[in-house]
């Protein structure tokens, strides 16, 4: 890995922790849109997955809710991972030139519906059935794509949920994608020497970047930091549309 790659990997994951600390979301995203200026969609992957781990280890049981929050969403997560695995199993597309394209695609769709003032309203009763739905849709598109945003994200902010639970049930669902995204990319052979260091290594910066996201989140308000993030978002995604034009 060359001296301006360390780099670009570096800021990529203290921009994502920022982020990260700031709204609780979108640590995979923004790490791998950036990256992927410099690295291959299949390093940047692999590369992503042990810091996004480890964010969202300290996310899903930093609190008191974690069983609670388990027992709400463990359909949402057994089917995610369902999902992400049978992607993995039958297609194998992970990590293509396609799935980068795709990969915008979801960043623009996410974007866009984070920039509306329009939010559906999902009430428990109808988490019995919606919750697996939800889940094997956003296993199947971290299957193809390794970032699990729409229809995910977007559904989690429609429930009737404190904002509190709400980032610590993000941490818990994105552990078992990201833990199952981690067992699809060992099989496919992603992990070396080079990967896994970096990985590794990308770790201060990430906890660096949460940090400055936490503070970030007392000096503005949550909906102007979000708003920045999502705009950056959004202009990644169209970068890497380009490649299904």
């Amino acid at each position: 890995m060359t001296v301006t790659q360390m780099l670009v990997v570096a800021g990529a994951f203290l921009i994502a922790g920022i982020a990260k600390g700031a709204v609780g979301m979108g640590m995979p995203p923004i790490a791998i849109g950036l990256m992927t200026f410099a690295l291959p969609l299949d390093q940047s992957l692999a590369i992503m997955v042990l810091p996004t781990m480890l964010t969202n280890i300290w996310q899903a049981i930093y609190g008191t809710g974690f069983l609670r929050l388990l027992k709400r969403f463990w359909t949402m997560a057994f089917m995610s991972v369902a999902g992400l695995f049978g992607i993995a199993a039958t297609v194998g597309d992970l990590g293509s030139p396609r799935a980068l394209a795709w990969v915008g695609v979801l960043l623009v769709l996410y974007s866009l519906l984070a920039l509306t003032k329009w939010r559906p309203a999902v009430s428990r009763s109808t988490e019995r059935w919606a919750n697996p739905v939800i889940g094997l849709t956003s296993g199947v598109v971290a299957g193809f794509t390794g970032v699990a945003a729409v229809p995910f994200l977007p559904y989690m902010q429609s429930l009737d949920i404190d904002r509190h639970d709400l980032v610590q049930a993000l941490g818990v669902m994105f552990l078992f994608i990201i833990g199952a995204l981690t067992l699809a990319l060992a099989w496919q052979g992603a992990f070396h020497m080079t990967t896994t260091a970096s990985g590794i290594a990308a770790m201060v910066p990430t906890m660096l970047g949460v940090w400055l996201g936490q503070k970030g989140r007392n000096a503005l308000s949550p909906d102007t930091f979000r708003r920045i993030f999502v705009f950056a978002m959004l202009a990644l995604g169209l970068n890497m549309a380009r490649g299904l034009l």
